[in-house]
């Protein structure tokens, strides 16, 4: 068994919304991951609430094949306006990437 995401769901926050993970490893452990997007970036119209999941997603995904065992990805993080810029520049049409 390779490495599985899963997502668990999200749960609205004071501050915006948190995105939880589970992580299953090979050797069939267990890691939970929670990404917060802030309520600014959904009020800013920085990225929409459909594709907030997927970001989370991608970013776990990205993250853990760069993790190392000096350096394990932490379990909390907040999705950073650059993460949001770059996902946004990443799913904008053809025709209007820049």
């Amino acid at each position: 068994m390779s490495t599985q995401i899963q997502y668990v769901g999200f749960q609205l926050k004071p501050g915006g919304r948190d995105y939880s993970y589970r992580v299953l490893n090979s050797k069939a452990e267990t890691r939970e991951f929670t990404f917060t997007v802030t309520n600014q970036a959904f009020l800013e119209k920085q990225i929409g609430y459909q594709d907030a999941a997927a970001l989370c997603y991608n970013k776990l995904e990205r993250e853990l094949l760069t993790e190392t065992a000096e350096v394990p990805l932490q379990p909390h993080a907040t999705i950073t306006d650059q993460e949001l810029e770059a996902y946004r520049e990443e799913h904008r049409p053809a025709g209007k990437r820049r």
